[in-house]
């Protein structure tokens, strides 16, 4: 329902997302057009549909004047011409990004025609080829959950196991990251069904209010269509300016009913669901007939998009997240081991390189042998042996005298009273800390 364009059957995947429904327009014809019937056919349209009915009033009534003035004349026989100008006369009244117009005469039966069983099968199947629009799952350092996914299709009860099996695999993490940088819409309903699965009590999240049916659909959150999956822990949703419709009701909702962070950038703004309506002559107007309504804010996101919690660059926004949850944790921290946990995670986002960047000199300083390591030189390169397996690691730095150790370690060397790196600190990823003296 919801989309950036709306969609027709031109194809078989606009079952689910499809393309722009303007699918073969011509740019002329032999009979010139009734201009007068395509602006009282597009008056009636828009009055009876457009989401604000103020606005359409005065569309019409400035259309109906441009007519009366003979300015559509020059373009009678050049209907896509003529199209363009009735938009930009459109557009003098009310920009609308959503509302246009367009010359398409193979659009009627193509839109009026139901999908046949083999394209819904086709649509199916290339969805779950699709793996439902979840690219891949991870769990980041940290025991942070990651879970990109770039639609909202409209196949629910196809995509729920994976869904189910996606949240369930992240369910132990102490945080979730849910990326929808490049996530641009779908279902509504989708939409609904993944946020139950974050709610303990059944939510109201947002209302689609349809002028054209004068109907109202609520859409809850709700656990009892979470076949018992709950995930209590903090939910991060990265955003960027592409994500757009079905992704913005998901971030929106979630950030006004507390549940999830925003990081990212401000979102695209589309609130509108829209849908083509053919005004006669070949001419089909795609008019933004619903709207979302949240019962926290009392508005939507139409025009302005979502405004982060966290603002930063989309290409930022996972690191970002990562920072804000550690920085979270640090200071939700019961005890010193939670807070070295921490603050080792936040470390470990800081980004390293070579010890080849550091002078020899004072590399050649954090040289030694400790009960646990053996710190050496070689080629400029600064080496760790571990004493017990006998394991070679190259140390990355971090910044001034901390370095990775390991993959789950840490090293600082310390200076004693007389200015000498006569100690280390090795810090684990379980928050464990343990200082060692240089052997003589």
């Amino acid at each position: 329902m919801y989309k950036k364009l709306f969609k027709t059957y031109c194809s078989v995947f606009l079952l689910a997302f499809g393309s722009p429904y303007l699918c073969s327009g011509q740019t002329n014809t032999k009979s010139p057009i009734d201009i007068h019937q395509l602006i009282d056919s597009l008056t009636v349209s828009l009055n009876n549909n457009y989401v604000f009915p103020e606005k359409a009033k005065s569309i019409s009534l400035y259309l109906q004047s441009q007519q009366k003035k003979n300015i559509y004349r020059p373009f009678l026989k050049s209907p896509q011409k003529l199209a363009e100008q009735i938009e930009t006369d459109i557009n003098h009244v009310h920009h609308d990004p959503h509302l246009h117009i367009q010359y398409d005469p193979g659009f009627v039966a193509q839109a009026y025609s139901k999908p046949s069983e083999e394209e819904i099968n086709q649509s199916k199947n290339y969805w779950k080829e699709q793996n439902y629009s979840f690219p891949k799952l991870e769990i980041l350092p940290g025991n942070v959950g990651y879970l990109p996914f770039t639609g909202f299709v409209d196949d629910i009860e196809s995509a729920k196991p994976t869904i189910y099996s996606a949240l369930k695999f992240l369910s132990n993490t102490s945080a979730i990251i849910i990326d929808l940088r490049e996530n641009q819409g779908g279902s509504p309903e989708m939409v609904s069904q993944i946020e139950s699965y974050f709610f303990q009590e059944k939510t109201h999240m947002n209302d689609l209010i349809n002028r054209s049916t004068k109907d109202t659909t609520v859409f809850y959150a709700d656990p009892a269509k979470a076949d018992s999956l709950n995930l209590a822990m903090p939910v991060y949703i990265l955003t960027s300016h592409k994500t757009f419709s079905a992704a913005e009701d998901f971030g929106y909702g979630m950030q006004q009913a507390k549940r999830a962070t925003i990081v990212g950038e401000i979102t695209g703004g589309g609130a509108h669901p829209q849908m083509p309506f053919s005004v006669g002559q070949g001419f089909v107007s795609s008019i933004p007939f619903a709207r979302s309504y949240n019962p926290v804010t009392k508005t939507d996101w139409e025009g302005t998009g979502i405004i982060p919690d966290v603002k930063v660059d989309a290409g930022k926004a996972l690191l970002k997240a990562q920072e804000h949850i550690f920085t979270k944790q640090l200071q939700a921290a019961k005890n010193e081991k939670e807070k070295h946990k921490s603050e080792y995670y936040l470390r470990s986002l800081m980004p390293t390189k070579e010890t080849n960047d550091i002078p020899s000199s004072l590399l050649s300083q954090f040289i030694g042998n400790y009960p646990d390591v053996t710190i050496y030189l070689d080629k400029s390169k600064l080496l760790s042996k571990n004493n017990y397996n006998r394991k070679v690691s190259e140390l990355k730095h971090i910044a001034n005298n901390l370095f990775v150790l390991e993959e789950n370690a840490q090293i600082e060397f310390l200076k004693d009273p007389k200015g000498r790196y006569s100690s280390i600190k090795i810090y684990v990823n379980d928050g464990s800390v343990f200082e060692e003296s240089k052997k003589q």
